[in-house]
């Protein structure tokens, strides 16, 4: 297996959840966010992304595959989510 590279990222305020995957996967990857090849919607249901984390008072984590990448959302129990992204490329 491969060298990783963590990476963090932690959304603005009111920013939507997949938006913020996004920005974090193309971070990690020191790509710019419009220009990256890979698609949110190609491995993950958006609308149900940004529904998840809405509930204040829920810990929760949520993980899965995205470009070449683990991506783990981790809330605490104030809702406010951490992006990490292990980078496998």
């Amino acid at each position: 297996m491969g060298d990783t590279q963590d990476s963090y990222y932690e959304p603005a305020g009111g920013e939507e959840l997949s938006t913020s995957v996004v920005t974090a996967v193309a971070r990690a990857h020191d790509e710019n966010v419009l220009e990256q090849q890979w698609r949110i919607s190609e491995d993950i249901n958006t609308d149900a992304l940004d529904g998840l984390f809405n509930e204040s008072n829920l810990k929760m984590s949520l993980q899965f595959e995205a470009d070449s990448s683990m991506v783990t959302i981790v809330a605490d129990q104030s809702g406010d989510p951490v992006i990490k992204v292990e980078s496998h490329r």
